[in-house]
């Protein structure tokens, strides 16, 4: 388990050796503290090297999680903003709105993937949020009591599933720019879409 505070220290003590300065500059600052709330949260991750350093792929302060409130089926890299992000998203939305359709927590966010370096899909020409480790494609989640809740398989047939699925989505406009679910388009069938972006989109 992560040190308190150790990633920050550490990428603070990296960026001072690098850059033979008494004090970092303003976008290590920004960087150290936040993986200092990353730290506070108990976000488990771990510092991910640069996938890209500069142009539509780079990931600013990118770090693989692998819990965020919420244990994840699988790590993911995304950057160190959008991790806080989906911490305070797992503990303000998703866990209430379990206790209120199931009265059960949540313990696993089930996703298909977080950081690609592509352009949108559909032929669009503009990079996708993934390739900027500000995107999350949820797939669904595991309740405490051992039930599975799949986008693909829950989001239509009427019953609690879908209820709290769409709830979910609901209240995720409210934190993100764009959120995409089956309702959106057909490549949407059986995820979520979150992401950071520029841009607004509510296709719920």
């Amino acid at each position: 388990m992560r040190t308190p505070g150790a990633g920050a220290a550490w990428l603070l003590l990296a960026l001072l050796a690098a850059c033979g300065r008494s004090a970092p500059p303003p976008a290590a600052e920004e960087a150290r503290q936040c993986l200092a709330s990353l730290d506070r949260a108990g976000v488990r991750y771990a510092l991910e090297a640069a996938p890209a350093s500069s142009g539509s792929c780079a990931v600013a302060t990118a770090v693989r999680v692998s819990a965020a409130s919420l244990d994840w089926n699988q790590p993911g890299i995304v950057s160190c903003r959008f991790a806080l992000e989906l911490d305070a998203f797992a503990r303000e939305t998703i866990e209430p709105a379990a206790s209120a359709h199931f009265g059960e927590r949540v313990v696993v966010l089930r996703h298909f993937g977080t950081y690609s370096c592509r352009r949108e899909s559909g032929g669009g020409h503009r990079w996708s949020q993934h390739a900027s480790g500000n995107a999350i494609d949820i797939a669904g989640f595991a309740l405490a009591d051992g039930t599975v809740i799949s986008v693909e398989r829950d989001w239509r047939p009427a019953g609690p599933k879908r209820d709290f699925l769409r709830d979910v989505a609901h209240r995720a406009c409210a934190r993100f720019s764009v959120v995409l679910t089956p309702d959106s388009d057909a490549e949407h069938y059986n995820h979520i879409h979150l992401d950071a972006g520029p841009y607004r989109l509510c296709g719920r």
